[in-house]
């Protein structure tokens, strides 16, 4: 099993990736057409590809969340759709004939990941028909579909490591390129800074530089993106689930995308890696059942948020201002965020409610803080501005207990497909990228603690179709009889 792990792939062609990594970011420089066209062009090409592979469909959109995210397309029949529904409409039915002859497989614990997504998705649409218009319950219908399209079609398209590796390959330039992009941005060299997605997004404020987006439309999305993906990474460099050579470049890539990170200036991403890190440490070093550690990390989370701890001037490129700004925000947010939810504990208040009711419950709020942000503000309220800033706290608010606990079952068993993957597996790149890939999740949910990121970006889908993937792949090397046992 180890000798065919070794057989040259997509990652094991450590000079083909570097190539492939600086002819990304030659052509975002120089070619003569807007970065987003070549977005869209790199996108487009990969699909053409997933016409006779599918994989390279779902490569494709993976380039797609790592650089036009929120991009719309506008039909003939004057339909507005984002890229990302068309794109995961557009694989199903590539894969539509395999799924009529019943020829793709999600793997055994498909089940295990599915029921809590459905459960997420049908307490969702319950609750918004129960608290909002028509026009709502048919956009947040479609932002949960993608989730489910994603944890279906991920594994779907992954038959087998090969189709692994060139998933992860894709995503690896992806991320090494927006990463080389940032650093040039933040140094203004070769006028990278002027070549983002979005046209003048990169401004340089009176103190400091700019905030990088890299590839990415926004800065967060760089930070949230690299975050997740630098323990990743580091699962299947320290496994050694690669070859010498492609293993020295994730070490050196490793260093980029950190420094990348940084000039984000995001403060949840990098405690979101200081964290995911510590797990990754943990899971390769102890048998401290998993579901422990995410307990501990997520409690651990939730005391520094209450302290404040994550207010101070840490960060060279935001003015401690600023950062004091943004702590008081998401306290005054998620004051009132609490007595809304535990008064609406049954259905929530609907997914587009927070800003009509929040300031209904400004008493419920701490009155020095709301002085300061007057203060500060000249009488601008967060409070009616401004959604939650946190996952957990949203799903809680908006659609109800249950759809809290979903939330949290989804993380737990996501977690643990890639634990027992990663236990289970006896190809050193699927154990890597599994233990790596736990690791990422811890990442991702300090950021969703301090984030809406499921309305903005589908991580946490991806990290569960991947886990999914995963789990495929270990139980079709150990035979019918590992996959009947899992299935017990």
């Amino acid at each position: 099993m180890e000798a065919a792990a070794q057989r040259p792939g997509l990652l094991n062609r450590t000079q083909a990736i570097v190539l492939a990594v600086l002819g990304v970011v030659l052509i975002w420089s120089f070619i003569p057409i807007s970065p987003l066209t070549a977005a869209l062009l790199a996108v487009a090409a990969l699909f053409l590809l997933g016409l006779r592979r599918p994989v390279w469909a779902m490569a494709a959109f993976l380039v797609s969340q790592l650089t036009a995210t929120s991009y719309m397309v506008t039909t003939p029949f004057d339909l507005t759709i984002s890229l990302r529904l068309l794109l995961l409409i557009l694989i199903g039915l590539v894969l539509w004939r395999s799924f009529a002859q019943k020829q793709v497989e999600l793997g055994p614990m498909a089940r295990r990941v599915l029921i809590p997504a459905v459960i997420l998705l049908g307490v969702s649409v319950i609750a918004n028909i129960a608290n909002t218009g028509l026009d709502f319950i048919f956009r947040d219908f479609r932002n949960m579909l993608v989730g489910l399209l994603i944890i279906i079609f991920l594994p779907a398209v992954v038959r087998n490591s090969k189709d692994l590796k060139i998933l992860c390959g894709v995503a690896f330039i992806g991320l090494a390129a927006s990463a080389i992009i940032g650093l040039m941005q933040h140094y203004q060299f070769l006028g990278m800074d002027q070549n983002t997605l979005i046209p003048g997004f990169l401004q340089l404020p009176r103190e400091g530089v700019g905030r990088v987006p890299g590839m990415g439309e926004t800065e967060l999305e760089l930070a949230f993106t690299l975050s997740v993906a630098l323990p990743a990474l580091l699962g299947v460099f320290l496994v050694k689930g690669v070859n010498t050579g492609t293993r020295w470049l994730l070490g050196s890539s490793a260093v980029l995308i950190g420094l990348a990170l940084y000039f984000t200036y995001t403060r949840s991403a990098l405690f979101g890696l200081i964290l995911g890190l510590v797990a990754l440490a943990l899971f390769l070093k102890t048998r401290i059942r998993g579901e422990i550690i995410f307990a501990v990390l997520l409690l651990g989370i939730g005391l520094i948020a209450a302290t404040g701890m994550l207010g101070g001037q840490y960060l060279g490129g935001r003015p401690a201002g600023t950062q004091e700004e943004s702590s008081v925000s998401r306290q005054i947010l998620w004051q009132s965020g609490i007595s809304m939810a535990i008064e609406n504990p049954v259905l929530g208040i609907g997914g587009d409610r927070f800003r009509v009711v929040s300031p209904e419950y400004a008493s419920d709020v701490d009155p020095s803080l709301l002085a300061w942000e007057e203060e500060r503000y000249w009488g601008y309220s967060t409070l009616g501005s401004e959604p939650p800033h946190n996952d957990f706290l949203m799903m809680w608010i908006c659609y109800g207990t249950l759809a809290l606990v979903a939330y949290l079952w989804l993380y737990v068993v996501v977690l643990r497909n890639l634990l027992d993957s990663y236990r289970a597996s006896t190809t050193r790149f699927i154990k890597g990228l599994s233990v790596g890939l736990a690791a990422a999740l811890i990442a991702y949910a300090v950021n969703a603690f301090y984030h809406n990121l499921m309305v903005t970006m589908p991580l946490f889908w991806i990290l569960a179709g991947f886990s999914l993937a995963t789990a495929k792949l270990v139980l079709q090397s150990q035979g019918p009889k590992a996959k009947r046992a899992s299935q017990s």
